[in-house]
C-alpha cells in the first residue's frame, strides 16, 4: 500500500489540533482518488468524527440548500447517508431538536420516472444540464456554519468532515457553498475533503476558486491503475520492437514519458543518427512521438506498462544510467533536477549514493519552503541507512533525523516531528556525538518550535530531553532546551517557572565559552522579564544587549535576527510602540534576505499591531496579507501564538470593516480554545473584544455571558492593568470600539476614546 499523503496527515493533525482544512484530491480517472478518500473516511469514523459524504451530480442538486436545516441528525459517530424528503425539498420545517447539528445529505443521482406537466419540468440546456437561479428556499452558507458550531462546543465536542466524491461534476452553486465554508475551516476542527477528476472541464472552476489559498492541500495524481487490456495490447507491440528499440523506449518511460533528444542521446550513449534509427520502429507502431526535439510516450497509461515490462534487473541499471546522464548534464542542478537525479539513484540501489543526493535536495527543499518534498526526501534518505556499515550510520543519523523533525515540523505534522526530535537526540547521545556538533543540529529547531509555540506535549518533550542531556552531561544541548522551555512558560503567562528555567540555563551556560549559547541563556533571561515591573525590564535590556554583543561577535545573525524581535517587545512592553515598530521594520529587509520566515513572521504581526493600534489602516493590508501567507507556509497551528495573534489582528482588521461575521469567526475561535492549551493573553483579549462587539451591537445576552468569562481569574489575570475597573464600563466604551476592534489602554478608564501613540483620537 502506498504511503498515505503529506496533505491528509497534515490534515488528520489539525482536526486533532483545533483546526481543520480543505484537501483537494485531484487526478484523472482510476488514478487512487477514491481509494485515498475511502482510507480518510475510515480513520475518522474511528476517531469519533461526524463524517458527511457527498456526490457530485450535473443533474441534481448535489447540496439541496433548502434541506440543511430540515434533516435528522445523525445518532452517534460515524457516516451520515441523508434522503431528500418532500419537505426537504419545499423549504419545510426542521425536523430534528434544537441544537442538533445539521447534516448535509448524500444525493443519488436521481431521474424523473414518469410524465411531468411543463411546470415541474427544471429548465435545462441543449446539453441537459440544469439552469436555475437561487431561489428564495436556498440556504446560506453563513446560516449553516453558525449550525455547524454546535459540534465544536460543549463536553461532547467532535470534529466534522465533509468529504466528495467527484467534486468536479457539481454545479456552481454548491461548488460556492463549499467554497465559502472552506475558508472557514480553519477556525474549527473542520475537514473538507474533495475528489476531482482532471479530465473534465469542471475540474478548471475548483482550481481558480482555490487559487492562492494556502488553506488548501492538493494531492495530485498523474498517472491512472494499469488495464490489464491496455497491458495485453503493449505486450503485444513490444514483442514485435528489436531489443535497443526496448531499451530506448524503457529510458523514455523511466524519465516520466517525455523527455528531450539531447537528454535521452546522452542517457542510451547513441548520437543522433543512431538514436532516430532506434526510435524509428516504436513511430511506426505509436509506441512513441517525436516532434520539435521530444520525445514522449503518448498514451499515458502505457508509461507505468512500459516500466513494468523490464527486467528488474535491467531496470536497475538504466535508473543508474539516467541518474550519471542528468548529473553530468546540470552542473548545478536546479531542485527539481536535484530531486530528480536522487529519485534515481534510490531506484537504482537505496544506498550512499543515493543517501547523499537525497540529503542534499532535502535541505535545498527546506531553503526553498518545500517542505512536504523535503520530508519525503529525508524519509526515503533514513530508509537509506540500514545500508550502511555502523562506523558510517552512528554519525550520520543523528543528523538526519534532526533535520527530518525540522521538516516535520514545519510540514505541520507536529507529533511526528516531535517523535523524530526524541529520536535524533537519543541516537546522537548513544553516538557519543560530540555536543557542541549536536548543539548545532538542534540549534535550528529553536526557531521552528519557537513559532510553533507551547503545544503541552511539545513542552513534555522538551523537558524529558532536557533530562536526558542533564543525566548525559551534554550541558550545550541542555542549555537549548531549557531557553526553550523558559519562552514556553513565559508564552503560558507562568512568568515564575519561566524565570527560574532561564536562570538554570545560564548558570549552565557559564560552563561554557563566551559564544552563542550562552548568548541564547542571556536571551531566555531577558525574556522572563520583558513583561515585568519596570526594574525588572530595565534588567532585561541590560541582558538583551550582552547577547547580542556575544551573537554579534560569533557571527550568529539568525540568532541576532531573534534578538531583535526580542528587543521590540521589550520597547512595546516599556510602552515605546513607534520606537518598536521602526525596529521591526528595519530589521524586516535582512530577515527577508536571510529567509528567516519564522522571525519575520512576529515582525509582520508586530508592525500590523502598531498600525492598528494608531487606527492608521494604510499598511495593515499588506502587513497582514505576508503574516497570513508566512502562516499559511508553515502549516501552524493552534496554540501557535503567531496563528493565535494573527486571527486577533484579523479580527480586529474586520471589525474596524464593519465585517463582523468574519471578525466573530475569529475571535470565537480564540477564546474556545482549551484554556489548558491556549495562550492566557490572546485568549483574554479576545473574550473582551467579543465582549464590546456584543454590546456594540446591542446583544446583552452575549454580552453578560462575556463579561462573566471575563470576570473567570485565569482571564482576569491575564488582561492589562486595571481591567477591575474595565468591567462594569464595557457598555459605556462598546459604541467607540469599533464593534471591539480599537486599541485597548493598558491602564485608565474605557468610558472615552483613549489617545494613539502620537496623541490623536483613535477612528470612532
Amino acid at each position: 500500500m502506498p504511503p498515505t499523503p503529506s496533505p491528509i496527515l497534515r490534515a488528520l493533525q489539525g482536526i486533532a489540533e483545533n483546526s481543520g482544512r480543505t484537501v483537494a484530491i485531484a487526478g484523472p480517472p482510476a488514478s487512487g482518488k477514491s481509494s485515498v478518500l475511502a482510507e480518510l473516511k475510515a480513520t475518522l469514523t474511528a476517531g469519533g468524527a461526524r463524517v458527511v459524504e457527498l456526490q457530485g451530480s450535473y443533474r441534481g442538486r448535489s447540496i439541496p440548500y433548502s434541506g440543511l436545516t430540515g434533516l435528522r441528525p445523525a445518532v452517534g459517530a460515524g457516516i451520515v447517508v441523508g434522503t431528500e424528503t418532500e419537505s426537504d425539498t419545499n423549504g419545510g420545517d426542521s425536523a430534528y431538536p434544537l441544537g442538533a447539528a445539521p447534516v448535509v445529505p448524500y444525493l443519488s443521482e436521481r431521474l424523473p420516472r414518469g410524465r411531468r406537466s411543463r411546470a415541474e419540468r427544471p429548465r435545462s440546456t441543449y446539453l441537459g444540464q440544469p439552469v436555475r437561479g437561487r431561489s428564495v428556499n436556498e440556504g446560506n452558507p453563513d446560516v449553516y456554519w453558525r449550525e455547524l458550531l454546535s459540534d465544536f462546543r460543549g463536553e461532547s465536542r467532535h470534529p466534522v468532515a465533509i468529504l466528495i466524491e467527484d467534486g468536479a461534476l457539481f454545479d456552481t452553486e454548491s461548488r460556492e457553498f463549499i467554497v465559502s465554508l472552506s475558508r472557514r475551516a480553519r477556525f474549527r476542527p473542520l475537514l473538507i475533503a474533495l475528489t476531482l477528476d482532471t479530465t473534465v472541464p469542471g475540474f478548471i472552476p475548483w482550481e481558480e476558486a482555490f487559487l492562492g489559498r494556502g488553506d488548501v492541500d492538493w494531492v495530485r495524481f498523474t498517472a491512472t491503475s494499469p488495464d490489464p487490456r491496455e497491458a495485453h495490447r503493449l505486450k503485444t507491440v513490444w514483442d514485435d520492437l528489436p531489443t535497443v528499440t526496448q531499451r530506448v523506449a524503457g529510458y523514455i518511460a523511466l524519465l516520466g514519458g517525455t523527455t528531450g533528444e539531447v537528454v535521452l542521446s546522452r542517457v542510451t550513449r547513441l548520437n543522433f543518427p543512431q538514436l532516430g534509427e532506434a526510435l524509428l520502429p516504436a513511430t511506426g507502431v505509436g509506441l512513441v512521438k517525436v516532434q520539435e526535439g521530444k520525445v514522449t510516450i503518448p498514451h499515458a497509461a502505457w508509461i507505468p506498462l512500459t516500466v513494468d515490462l523490464l527486467p528488474d534487473a535491467q531496470r536497475k541499471e538504466m535508473h543508474l544510467d539516467i541518474a550519471n546522464a542528468l548529473s553530468a548534464l546540470s552542473h548545478e542542478p536546479n531542485f527539481a533536477r536535484r530531486v530528480e537525479v536522487a529519485r534515481h539513484y534510490l531506484a537504482w540501489y537505496p544506498g550512499p549514493m543515493a543517501l547523499r543526493h537525497l540529503f542534499d535536495a532535502a535541505e535545498l527543499g527546506l531553503e526553498f519552503a518545500a517542505f512536504d518534498a523535503a520530508e519525503e526526501l529525508l524519509s526515503d534518505a533514513i530508509g537509506c541507512l540500514g545500508t550502511l556499515p555502523p562506523n558510517e550510520r552512528d554519525p550520520l543519523e543523528p543528523e538526519l533525523r534532526l533535520l527530518h523533525s525540522e521538516a516535520l515540523f514545519a510540514a505541520g505534522r507536529l507529533n511526528e516531528a516531535e517523535a523524530e526530535l526524541r529520536e535524533g537526540v537519543d541516537r546522537g547521545l548513544q553516538a557519543k556525538t560530540a555536543p557542541d556538533v549536536l548543539a548545532e543540529w538542534v540549534e535550528p529547531l529553536i526557531l521552528a518550535m519557537r513559532v510553533i509555540g507551547p503545544r503541552p506535549s511539545l513542552a513534555t518533550t522538551l523537558m524529558e530531553l532536557a533530562e536526558r542531556c542533564h543525566d548525559a552531561d551534554v550541558v550545550e544541548l541542555e542549555v537549548l532546551f531549557e531557553a526553550m522551555i523558559a519562552e514556553f512558560h513565559s508564552e503560558r503567562a507562568m512568568l515564575d517557572k519561566a524565570r527560574e528555567e532561564s536562570h538554570r540555563a545560564a548558570r549552565l551556560a557559564r560552563q561554557l565559552p563566551n559564544g552563542h549559547l550562552q548568548a541564547i541563556a542571556l536571551l531566555a533571561v531577558g525574556m522572563s522579564r520583558v513583561e515585568g515591573r519596570p526594574e525588572e525590564q530595565e534588567l532585561a535590556g541590560k541582558f538583551l544587549r550582552a547577547a547580542r554583543t556575544l551573537l554579534g561577535r560569533a557571527r550568529r545573525w539568525e540568532l541576532d535576527y531573534l534578538a531583535e524581535d526580542v528587543e521590540a517587545r521589550l520597547l512595546e512592553a516599556q510602552g515605546d510602540p513607534v520606537r518598536a515598530r521602526e525596529l521591526r521594520e528595519r530589521s524586516l529587509p535582512s530577515v527577508q534576505r536571510a529567509k528567516l520566515t519564522s522571525i519575520e513572521l512576529y515582525h509582520q504581526l508586530g508592525i500590523a499591531e502598531a498600525l492598528l493600534n494608531r487606527a492608521t489602516l494604510k499598511g495593515v493590508d499588506g502587513a497582514l496579507a505576508r503574516a497570513h501567507s508566512i502562516v499559511e507556509t508553515l502549516h501552524l497551528l493552534p496554540p501557535s501564538p503567531s496563528l493565535l495573534r494573527l486571527w486577533l489582528l484579523e479580527g480586529r482588521h474586520f471589525a474596524i470593516n464593519d465585517s463582523l461575521d468574519e471578525a466573530r469567526d475569529r475571535w470565537e475561535a480564540i477564546a474556545e480554545e482549551p484554556s489548558g492549551d491556549s495562550i492566557p493573553r490572546i485568549r483574554a483579549e479576545a473574550i473582551l473584544r467579543l465582549a464590546l462587539m456584543a454590546h456594540s451591537q446591542r446583544r446583552w445576552e452575549d454580552a453578560a455571558e462575556l463579561t462573566n468569562q471575563l470576570r473567570a481569574p485565569d482571564v482576569l489575570g491575564a488582561l492589562p492593568s486595571g481591567a477591575e475597573a474595565w468591567l462594569a464600563e464595557l457598555e459605556k466604551w462598546a459604541p467607540h470600539s469599533d464593534h471591539g476592534g480599537s486599541a485597548i489602554p493598558v491602564t485608565g478608564s474605557l468610558d472615552r476614546p483613549h489617545k494613539t501613540e502620537h496623541g490623536e483620537r483613535g477612528r470612532h
